[in-house]
């Protein structure tokens, strides 16, 4: 649902955005969404950035921001935050079987984009 979700978003986004900025496809391709701490780990920066937009979006506040100023590059702030904490939140010990989705539902509780 989650991932229809952003399609249709980013979709209706690249009708209103300028040329410019649709050249860059930096939050599309994420992988990690179903992922643990060792494979976030493993992954690369690209991978991780696309994931945690996706995931972003799932956040209301966020959503509505993007919406609002019809450009997807407002999403971008979001997605480093939300790698950046699940980065160090998977840097800990004893988390490798962690879902990488609980991490990035406790950072976003965190930075209150719920």
């Amino acid at each position: 649902m989650r991932n229809s979700l952003f399609a249709i978003v980013i979709l209706s986004l690249l009708f209103v955005m300028p040329s410019y900025v649709m050249a860059s496809d930096w939050y599309i391709g994420g992988t990690l969404h179903k992922s643990d701490v060792r494979q976030w780990n493993q992954a690369t920066y690209v991978n991780k950035l696309a994931t945690a937009a996706d995931m972003a979006l799932g956040a209301k506040k966020v959503k509505n921001k993007v919406m609002r100023s019809g450009s997807v590059e407002t999403l971008r702030p979001y997605a480093e935050q939300l790698v950046q904490c699940v980065n160090e939140a998977a840097a800990g010990k004893g988390y490798e079987r962690t879902r990488i989705s609980e991490l990035a539902a406790g950072c976003m509780i965190l930075m209150g984009w719920n």
